[in-house]
């Protein structure tokens, strides 16, 4: 009788271990190389011509892992080059993020602006400079790299592909789904 229970329990261990082998493995991405990733990219500065630069300083990054996005906020500086004014304000935007395949990377997808404050800037212009800071920031991150996985990644994947990307309290955990 006890080699009966021994062969039941050495086939139920198999059972639980062939399970346990197709769960979903992930990978995680940590708050500090989500920053690390950022600080590359900035501090950012963009020019209209001769006339008008602006200068972005390196983002600070909230992550919101109710609303499954992560949130940047940034200290910018503009100049008018002719008239010597300055303008300085903050800019708040949040994105959700997308798998692309083509290149195994982890990308933004679905930027939004947040809020923009403009230091001396009255409310009206405020809503004015809303859209345009939109379609700015939407431009300059949709579709921007987080990261990439390297060969030896993929490697040591045995073929499971990235599934859902979810934002935690820690950073982004990437589900790897069975080939």
């Amino acid at each position: 009788m006890s080699s009966a229970i021994a062969r039941w329990l050495a086939a139920a261990s198999l059972v639980l271990l062939a399970a346990c082998a197709a769960m979903p493995r992930s990978v995680e991405i940590s708050a500090a190389q989500i920053q690390s990733a950022l600080a590359k990219k900035f501090p950012f500065e963009s020019r209209a011509g001769d006339l008008f630069v602006v200068k972005v300083d390196a983002p600070r990054v909230a992550l919101l892992p109710d609303a499954n996005r992560i949130r940047l906020e940034f200290t910018f500086e503009g100049a008018d080059r002719i008239v010597r004014s300055a303008v300085h304000g903050e800019l708040a935007l949040s994105f959700g993020l997308r798998y692309e395949a083509s290149d195994a990377s982890v990308r933004l997808a679905d930027v939004r602006v947040e809020r923009i404050d403009i230091v001396q800037l009255p409310p009206q212009w405020r809503r004015q400079l809303e859209p345009i800071a939109a379609i700015v920031g939407n431009n300059l991150l949709e579709g921007w790299v987080l990261h990439t996985f390297t060969p030896e990644q993929l490697a040591r994947a045995q073929g499971y592909r990235p599934g859902e990307i979810r934002v935690t309290g820690s950073g982004v955990r990437v589900e790897l789904l069975p080939p």
